[in-house]
């Protein structure tokens, strides 16, 4: 089972003549089979923390740890078996795409640096990507703009998964697609977990999918974490006034997804079964 640790971490910016505190002694761990949400308004440091557990960013203080063991270099570099064990998927799938290099092109980058594969290879890994995030292996052809939002956020999973990773860092993933499409995604977030005992840091402001989806929410506020909780006891008893706050605007009877998985629900083989709604919100219950 794998562990990142991001341990007392604070990152500043030099803005102008003042610097600029986006992170104030922040602490997240996150395991391997875990969905852990972290949710705060825009500007709180969602995406700055998400940065520095990949190690995009380094911080300004505190440790970034994987398995008990730094995450970056003496030179503050991701050693390349590292980088291929956290993977990251961010929020806007077009720009994060090459324009110019088909989709398969994009995928195949880190089989040729993190495996041994060759060119067939690739293309059968490639290919399987694909079937597996639910998209048609004909499509790794295509450039990224004849692909749609949804299919998109697709490919970028299936390449965040071409290095085989136990911890994805999921940055808003699917903040910038419909309803229905969002669904797909989020059940698609979910089977990994299940399936592959992927851990999944997912950075959201949508209140009504993490209290379902988490099995722990973290909420930060101003660069600083007020307040924790298991699944959706965080929501039921928030003790700082911005958690609260928070809470008033999640409608009330939703049942997390957390107790439908622990609850032995599910389809054959005893193995719960999720499926989120057309409005994004996970559901459980048997296929």
């Amino acid at each position: 089972m794998s562990r990142l640790e991001l341990l007392s971490i604070s990152r500043v910016y030099q803005s102008g003549a003042a610097p600029m505190t986006a992170l104030d002694g922040v602490d997240l761990v996150l395991a391997s089979g875990e969905i852990v949400g972290l949710v705060g308004e825009s500007g709180s440091g969602k995406t700055t923390l998400a940065r520095l557990a990949v190690g995009l960013d380094r911080p300004t203080a505190g440790t970034v740890m994987l398995d008990g063991r730094p995450l970056t270099d003496a030179h503050g570099r991701v050693p390349r078996a590292v980088r291929r064990r956290v993977q990251m998927v961010f929020q806007d799938p077009l720009a994060s795409f090459n324009p110019a290099r088909s989709i398969g092109g994009s995928i195949a980058l880190p089989l040729r640096f993190h495996t041994d594969l060759d060119r067939r290879g690739r293309r059968a890994r490639i290919a399987e990507l694909m079937t597996a995030t639910g998209l048609d292996p004909a499509l790794a052809t295509r450039p990224p703009r004849a692909l749609s939002g949804g299919q998109l956020q697709r490919a970028a999973i299936a390449r965040a998964l071409a290095t085989q990773p136990d911890l994805l860092v999921c940055d808003e993933p699917v903040a910038s697609l419909d309803v229905s499409v969002r669904a797909q995604v989020l059940n698609l977030l979910v089977r990994l977990v299940r399936t592959r005992g992927l851990g999944v840091l997912f950075v959201t402001h949508d209140l009504g999918v993490v209290q379902r989806l988490a099995d722990r929410t973290l909420v930060l506020w101003q660069g600083r974490m007020v307040e924790a909780g298991e699944g959706a006891e965080l929501w039921r008893n928030p003790q700082h006034p911005y958690t609260q706050a928070l809470a008033a605007a999640v409608p009330t009877g939703l049942e997390p997804w957390r107790s439908r998985r622990r609850s032995g629900l599910g389809g054959a083989g005893g193995e719960p079964a999720h499926h989120v709604a057309a409005d994004g919100i996970i559901e459980g219950g048997r296929r």
